[in-house]
């Protein structure tokens, strides 16, 4: 088999391939071999078929087969043992496969595959680099907020004999008539409504200062002019209030208040690391902490963005334009794009690979690498993240369950992919803190997240 590049420019280039008789043909022979041993023909017995009728039947699919496993693997070591650095994925060539391969008759074939080279470029992380860290301040009212939300999640409903505007109402919300009167075939539902829920002020008031059995009778369109909650109110999604009679009745079948909790030593235990907090000044302590790794994050992730802008804006060189469309177009994801479409897109899509590269050099150069621990801790801090939705806070979820979550996030290729950028980014974050020069600024939230905009 015998291998050549040609270079059509600084970052395209064209391998070609010939294959021969001498180089396909024992690979051949042996798959016809294993055919004829499970082949079925007409008047003979399951793997007695004479070879010659095996080759006529399936000579043709044998040598195609053959000759596709040599081409994609001597491809594959021609570019690993000549340090060929490309882009993408290598395609079949638009210009120079004009025959169809005839696997009956030719014996010597040729393949043409085009490459998109990767760009000569240097680049580095140094004083040069003039960005801006930004210090996040921790407003007391976002820490008074937590410290409410952490009262609120070891509260509870408690019984009361008169409704409020913070009270749960439980009971029956029926259709009446104009006379507020029960209708025996209007719509009903039993169900608990949130006095604050309400948002007309004079509709509210009809429902506070009620007693058990009280019935309180309303438009429906004006307490809850959102028809999506009037549905789940009557847990009835075919209702229209263009069409339906919209007055309704709530008779009242008990009344709680929503209690905050107290801050006792078992809530502290609940939502920190056991004997972690003693007291509330403990506690803001730690939602203090809590802030300031968050906030210190988020001021990385902004860190990041601003570093890849200005080195893509500073660090100069081209990539194979046409080459990385035709590539793209093969991607699940991009397949479907019709070519003006492709081009609508392509300016941030270049960004893209633009930055990998650069990412890839920067990588290389600031010896980053990334450990089995490293991941495993990265995939851990990843699932407490959606333990966390769930409402889950990290000391109740137990090590071995988080290690085999992790683990197993970890098993998914897609997933373990995904894991290793958020290390690299965070590692190359780290570089850049090092290394550019920084200018502090603080900031507030509210300010800061204006930034993204």
């Amino acid at each position: 088999m015998e291998i050549t590049k040609n270079n059509i420019d600084a970052l395209n280039a064209t391998i070609k391939i010939t294959v021969t008789k001498d180089d396909y043909q024992s690979g051949v022979d042996s798959a016809l071999k294993d055919i004829q041993k499970k082949a079925v023909f007409k008047g003979f017995r399951p793997g007695k078929a004479p070879m010659g009728l095996v080759k006529k039947e399936f000579n043709a699919r044998a040598k195609a087969d053959e000759i596709n496993k040599l081409v994609s693997k001597g491809l594959s070591d021609y570019l690993k043992d000549n340090k060929i650095d490309y882009l993408g994925e290598p395609l079949p060539s638009e210009t120079q496969n004009s025959n169809i391969p005839d696997y009956n008759k030719d014996e010597t074939f040729d393949f043409y595959i085009d490459i998109a080279l990767a760009p000569e470029f240097d680049v580095d992380i140094d004083s040069n680099l003039n960005l801006k860290q930004y210090e996040i301040k921790i407003e007391d009212s976002v820490v008074d907020k937590a410290v409410e939300e952490y009262k609120n999640a070891a509260g509870k409903h408690e019984k009361v004999e008169v409704s409020s505007e913070k009270s749960l109402l439980k009971g029956e919300v029926f259709q009446v008539d104009a006379n507020g009167a029960k209708l025996d075939s209007g719509l009903s539902n039993r169900t608990s409504m949130l006095v604050n829920m309400v948002k007309d002020e004079t509709q509210k008031q009809k429902f506070i200062g009620k007693k058990i059995g009280d019935e309180i009778t309303f438009d429906l369109t004006q307490v809850f002019p959102n028809e999506n909650e009037a549905k789940a109110l009557l847990n009835n999604q075919m209702i229209d209030f263009k069409t339906m009679n919209v007055n309704f009745a709530f008779k009242i079948a008990e009344i709680s208040d929503f209690i905050q909790g107290e801050l006792t030593q078992e809530v502290f235990d609940r939502f920190f690391p056991k004997d972690s907090v003693h007291n509330q000044e403990e506690m803001i302590a730690q939602i203090r902490e809590q802030f300031k790794d968050g906030y210190a994050n988020e001021s990385d992730i902004k860190l990041l963005i601003d570093a890849k802008k200005a080195l893509l804006e500073n660090v100069k060189f081209d990539v194979p334009v046409e080459m990385m469309k035709r590539w793209l177009l093969t991607l699940d994801e991009y397949k479907k794009l019709d070519k003006k479409a492709l081009e609508d897109r392509f300016p941030h899509l270049e960004d893209d690979i633009r930055w990998n590269l650069i990412e890839s050099k920067l990588v290389k150069k600031n010896n980053i690498e990334i450990s089995q621990d490293e991941e495993l801790l990265a995939a851990k801090d990843i699932t407490l993240q959606e333990f966390a939705r769930y409402g889950l806070m990290p000391s109740q979820v137990p090590d071995d369950m988080l290690d085999n979550f992790a683990k197993e996030r970890l098993a998914k290729n897609q997933d373990r992919s995904m894991i290793r950028s958020q290390v690299i980014s965070q590692k190359l974050t780290e570089v850049i803190k090092e290394k550019a020069t920084l200018t502090k600024e603080e900031i507030s939230y509210e300010n800061f997240t204006k930034l993204f905009e």
